[in-house]
């Protein structure tokens, strides 16, 4: 070493590879192979190097800072998200630099466009779209920037985009329920929509209900506003769960009502409401109603009884957003590239909550 601070061409000496790919490694950019990378960031480690990031900007025009911008950071899925997302950013050798919007628009358009460092420190952003209004104009509030939305949900795509599986994953819920005997099945999560308003569902939970929907009339079974519980959080889900049981128990008693046998909830945190509010009037989760609930955000022990749930691909969610805002990184404002969509995988997990 020729002198007591760390240089890239010690970094590249030290792992085996030329000042280029080291550089290339570090950068977190493309053509370099995993391993290669793992040996660079193992070799900068060992020599205690630090990008010169004010240097690496005025050399490159970069600071390989991604912006992340999400709801909330107090809630498991808002956690699992941001881990993922931080995860994949680090291991490309990006920096994140995440903050919170508590669902406000304003606060998204501040974080986008009123930021200090917006304009001057990001490289490239990803947004999770979900509590924004439809009139928020995403694509020009960050002034041109590389920009990933997270379950935008437009019909047609005017921005990259990765998305849940929103319909396809709710509509195999809702089949989980029926194949397991449920015959009359409560809906909880976006407020009730007729079936020809959800051909043009633009946000999660109104796809959502179209893919339980589109379950229900494969297999010929009723819907309709009495069967829709709005909730989309463990308070609103008791609300919901009371209001369920005590259908059921009308029923049960001859006074109207419906004698509900499931509930397809449109996220699990619902899902634990709705579980919390059957209990409250004495009904029991599988015996007299099936739940099942939707991100797999937690393990299976966070309830009694275990919830039933869609488990989506986090992992994936990160690389591929990772990928496209990479990809658009490395274009350039001046080539263009038509907007992108992907939706990520997912898997039924099959607990107690829906035991036959």
């Amino acid at each position: 070493m020729t002198s007591s601070t760390p240089t890239l061409r010690d970094v590249a000496a030290e792992a085996g590879v030329s000042p280029m790919t080291a550089s290339n490694a570090l950068r977190g950019k493309p053509g370099v192979k995993e391993s290669t990378r793992a040996k660079v960031i193992a070799a900068a480690k060992k020599l205690n190097y630090r990008i010169n990031l004010t240097a690496s900007m005025l050399k490159s025009g970069r600071s390989n800072i991604i912006h992340v911008i999400v709801n909330e950071f107090d809630s498991p899925f808002y956690s699992k998200l941001t881990q993922a997302l931080s995860n994949e950013i680090v291991s490309r050798g990006l920096i994140p630099f995440i903050e919170q919007t508590q669902y406000s628009p304003d606060a998204a358009e501040h974080a986008l466009s009123s930021n200090p460092f917006s304009g001057q420190l990001f490289d490239g952003e990803i947004l999770h779209a979900t509590g924004l209004g439809t009139n928020v104009p995403l694509s020009k509030l960050n002034g041109g920037r590389p920009f990933v939305l997270l379950d935008a949900c437009e019909e047609t795509p005017t921005v990259d985009a990765v998305n849940f599986p929103n319909e396809e994953a709710e509509r195999a819920a809702m089949q989980h329920l029926i194949d397991r005997g449920c015959r009359n099945i409560a809906i909880v999560g976006h407020r009730f929509a007729p079936r020809a308003d959800l051909a043009h569902a633009q946000n999660a939970f109104a796809l959502r209900l179209r893919g339980a929907c589109g379950a229900l009339s494969d297999a010929g079974l009723p819907y309709d506003e009495s069967m829709v519980f709005e909730a989309g959080d463990v308070a609103n889900g008791i609300i919901a769960g009371h209001a369920i049981a005590e259908r059921i128990l009308a029923a049960r008693s001859g006074h109207g009502g419906t004698e509900f046998d499931g509930a397809c909830c449109a996220n699990d945190f619902a899902a634990f409401g709705v579980i919390r509010g059957l209990a409250d009037r004495g009904l029991r989760v599988p015996q007299d109603v099936k739940v099942i609930g939707f991100d797999g955000v937690t393990s299976g022990s966070y309830t009694t009884p275990a919830l039933s749930t869609i488990q989506v691909d986090f992992m994936q969610l990160a690389k591929f957003s990772v990928d496209m805002l990479s990809e658009r990184i490395d274009h350039g404002a001046d080539e263009a590239l038509p907007p992108r969509r992907a939706i990520i995988g997912y898997q039924l997990v099959d607990r107690e909550s829906t035991a036959v």
